[in-house]
């Protein structure tokens, strides 16, 4: 208990996705050593001011609060120097200090795991997709890996869980605080079924936006490889998918029409070197040798044809499987009918608009928009060429925070990704 209650602190202080402590660790080896430092010891910490400072506080009260809240509510814990932590989130430049969990942890070293992405507008095609291949996925006992959203990544555990297989989803929240809600009975059957639901968030962290893109490095560092079933160009998947690369993660993904908003960032990703995926074969015949001791591909063959969605046992699930219809615009009139003239009054007040449009940009308004991390995030992207995340991240920003902003930046319209993983301003 003692020791579980210093690592709570020790993971407190450094808060989510620090890359500093590791050395900590290394030259004091413990957290309740750490906390033991006097002052003077404090200042000779091969580590930034700001986490010094953190460390000088010594409060235990949160700590206690957390632990007991996780042994009245059977949370486990997971630390850096604990055996079971996972060794392929060891590798990160900002691996989680602490990982908090329900359920059954599998043994990420030794089964294949795979993580699963998409959109939550998700199409009939992508729900198909999904389910085929988290089932194949499933049924030869490799690891579902996702972060429970809605659309393409749930339908994907849903299909490993049909199969008899295991899932793990990462939440941007608590373990406790289920996100979205409606996927509650989800979270308890992945539990029921064998399976975990983990975070580095403490229990009772509510689901901020800024969270969930620091979360995905995550699902991406437990699997082998990440799979993206179906994305647009501005999905949040894809904030994974670049994950992925940057961690030297295999990249799979499911192409799509041409043409077809929904899949135009899978496509995007297949033109820039992503491996075609048109199911479980096509990702586990690259790993089948490294995990032969627990992958069983004789059970492939009969999933690949018991591998089509089942919609009562998604319902049963309590997933969430809404398909997004795809508007279809009304055919044109055989008449073309004239356009409405303009009276005298009218037509001052269109050209005013059309100028206002045209006058400058708005970029000075949306900067302002920002937090101060992104918008210094901003000022470190070159104003002629264009950079890889690495650029930015020598200027002593944690990679998580680098990817959470760029994908902020790029939604209000200041950067622009290019293909090779390259960013510049727009």
């Amino acid at each position: 208990m003692k020791d579980r209650l210093f690592q709570i602190w020790f993971s407190l202080r450094c808060g989510i996705a620090n890359r500093e402590f590791q050395q900590l660790l290394a030259r004091y080896g413990s957290p309740y050593a750490i906390f033991e430092a006097d002052e003077e010891e404090l200042e000779r910490f091969p580590c930034s001011d700001k986490l010094k400072n953190a460390l000088a506080n010594k409060e235990l009260d949160e700590s206690y609060r957390i632990l007991s809240y996780c042994e009245h509510n059977h949370i486990g814990l997971v630390f850096w120097t604990d055996r079971e932590y996972p060794s392929s989130l060891k590798v990160l430049r900002d691996p989680p200090v602490l990982l908090y969990y329900k359920g059954e942890l599998p043994d990420f070293d030794s089964h294949l795991c795979i993580s699963v992405v998409g959109t939550r507008k998700m199409s009939e095609y992508g729900k198909r997709m999904a389910y085929k291949i988290g089932y194949e996925l499933g049924a030869v006992k490799a690891v579902v890996v996702s972060g429970m959203a809605l659309g393409n990544d749930s339908v994907a555990a849903a299909g490993a869980l049909a199969a008899g297989g295991k899932t793990v989803a990462v939440f941007g929240s608590g373990v406790d605080v289920v996100y979205p809600p409606v996927h509650k009975r989800f979270m308890d059957e992945i539990l029921f079924r064998g399976g975990a639901v983990v975070s580095e968030y403490a229990p009772g962290t509510e689901p901020l936006g800024w969270n969930f893109p620091v979360r995905n490095r995550i699902i991406s560092g437990l699997g082998q490889g990440t799979v993206v079933i179906e994305a647009d160009m501005r999905s949040g998947a894809l904030i994974t998918a670049k994950t992925a690369l940057l961690q030297g993660k295999d990249l799979y993904a499911v192409p799509g029409n041409v043409g077809d908003e929904n899949t135009s960032g899978t496509n995007q990703l297949i033109h820039d070197g992503a491996i075609v995926t048109l199911g479980g074969r096509d990702i586990l015949e690259n790993y089948e040798f490294l995990y032969r001791n627990t992958l069983d591909m004789a059970r492939l063959g009969k999933a690949e044809k018991n591998s089509g969605h089942d919609d009562a046992f998604l319902d049963k699930l309590g997933v969430y499987s809404r398909v997004i219809k795809r508007f279809v615009p009304a055919e044109k009139p055989s008449e073309p009918i004239a356009p409405k003239q303009k009276t005298q009054s009218e037509k001052p007040k269109a050209q005013t608009v059309k100028r206002e449009a045209a006058v400058g940009d708005d970029s000075e308004k949306i900067l302002l928009t920002l937090t101060e991390k992104q918008r210094n995030i901003f000022s470190a992207l070159p104003l002629d060429r264009a950079v890889p995340v690495d650029h930015i991240t020598r200027e002593g920003f944690a990679l998580s925070d680098v990817i959470a902003a760029m994908t902020i930046l790029e939604i209000k319209g200041l950067v622009v990704s290019l293909p090779g993983g390259l960013y510049s301003r727009k």
